[in-house]
């Protein structure tokens, strides 16, 4: 299910989401990328001040200079990986990536969500595209 290693779900009742969903987050990271995620943590809990800080932000999809040698590709054209989408299936959990498509059902790496037939069906519990939710962060 999970492409690039390490899988992170975030859950959260529905009072603490704007949205009042309390839908689950849906994260996959590379091992690079989770260890990056970690060492941010850790780096804030460490922190001894006082009083309300503000969010911790994590991007994962911005390149730190320090963390060049883990991104084999710094040197593509801007149309990345990066502008590619994941789409997750709200009844299993299944995620369409864009970026890697689905060959073994014909849909090649690349095609946007909305290239996908309007009568595709989710590889694990059969339900259409109307319960797939884009992945937002």
């Amino acid at each position: 299910m999970y492409k690039k290693g390490v899988a992170v779900e975030i859950q959260f009742s529905p009072e603490r989401l704007n949205d009042g969903a309390g839908d689950p987050y849906w994260i996959d990271l590379t091992q690079a990328e989770a260890q990056r995620l970690l060492e941010s943590l850790q780096a804030r809990l460490a922190e001894t001040g006082v009083g309300t800080a503000a969010p911790l932000v994590v991007s994962l999809d911005d390149t730190p200079a320090s963390h060049a040698a883990d991104a084999p590709h710094a040197a593509e054209p801007a149309a990345s990986a990066d502008d590619f989408k994941q789409w997750v299936c709200v009844i299993c959990g299944w995620v369409y990536d864009e970026a890697a498509g689905l060959p073994e059902e014909g849909i090649a790496p690349g095609t946007r969500w909305t290239d996908v037939p309007a009568d595709w069906r989710c590889p694990l519990c059969d339900v259409g595209k109307e319960d797939f939710a884009l992945v937002e962060f």
